[in-house]
């Protein structure tokens, strides 16, 4: 399979870089996840969109974040999920939709989530909402990135 080439990365970071992260988050991140933000510090992915076997509609990656960026980066937008309560610390958002929904690494299994963040329902518990909002995707990083296919890829 052809690599999936990224563009419009943020500056390079070195491995001092992601086991500052790990220490932040308390975890270990995955080989492929690591690799490839050594060679990618977020960026939009060549091929975009995530086709599902149990969603009807593909998912468009709108961008990944990247490790350093001062705006929205990986580690800031963890912090700020959590904080609020909006996903389970398990869960490290590093990419996103063009809804704001992200694409997350569990950090317990290595497998993707997509977490929307739009729905919330007041009879349910913190848990019971991150749960719901919750839908495994691929068994991997490398899996997902790799699996990423072109718009014109789509219908075939």
């Amino acid at each position: 399979m052809r690599e999936n080439i990224f563009s419009n990365t943020e500056s390079a970071i070195g491995s001092p870089d992601l086991d500052n992260l790990e220490r932040l988050i308390r975890k270990k991140l995955p080989a492929s996840f690591r690799d490839h933000y050594l060679k990618y510090n977020g960026g939009i992915p060549e091929r975009t969109y995530w086709l599902s076997e149990t969603d009807a509609e593909p998912i468009e990656v709108s961008v990944f974040k990247s490790i350093s960026s001062a705006q929205s980066s990986l580690l800031s937008t963890y912090q700020s999920m959590l904080s609020r309560q909006v996903i389970p610390a398990r869960l490290l958002p590093f990419a996103n939709d063009w809804g704001g929904n992200y694409f997350c690494l569990d950090l317990d299994s290595g497998a993707i989530s997509y977490f929307t963040v739009d729905n919330f329902y007041e009879e349910l518990s913190v848990e019971d909402n991150q749960q719901k909002s919750e839908t495994v995707i691929c068994p991997d990083f490398s899996s997902f990135v790799q699996g990423l296919i072109d718009e014109e890829d789509i219908d075939e």
